[in-house]
């Protein structure tokens, strides 16, 4: 860049976000999985909350056994009086891994 006449040089990167919270949404775009910079945001949240959000980084570690729904408080659903959805979870998983497969 020039700035007043002096030409400056330093090393840089093009980051645009810098996150992958539980909320970060996953994608399969161009042969590629993605994380983010998307959120689903608290609502409608992640699909295993319940709400018809999009997939998302929690319902990853849900489905992996890193979250235990019984150690949430059941306040998911519509109704918000359900426990974290793992049976959601693992349904949209199954339509990423149709997607990558047709791919």
């Amino acid at each position: 860049a020039t700035i007043a006449g002096v030409t400056i040089q330093s090393p840089q990167l093009d980051i645009n976000t810098v996150a992958a919270g539980g909320g970060s949404r996953l994608f399969f775009r161009a042969g590629m999985f993605v994380v983010g910079p998307e959120s689903a945001g608290a609502h409608p949240g992640p699909v295993c909350y319940g709400k018809g959000g999009p997939l998302a980084v929690t319902d990853a570690n849900l489905v992996l056994g890193r979250l235990l729904p019984e150690y949430f408080p059941k306040i998911f659903g519509l109704n918000e009086d359900q426990p974290l959805d793992r049976a959601a979870a693992i349904a949209k998983f199954d339509e990423l891994t149709a997607e990558v497969n047709a791919f």
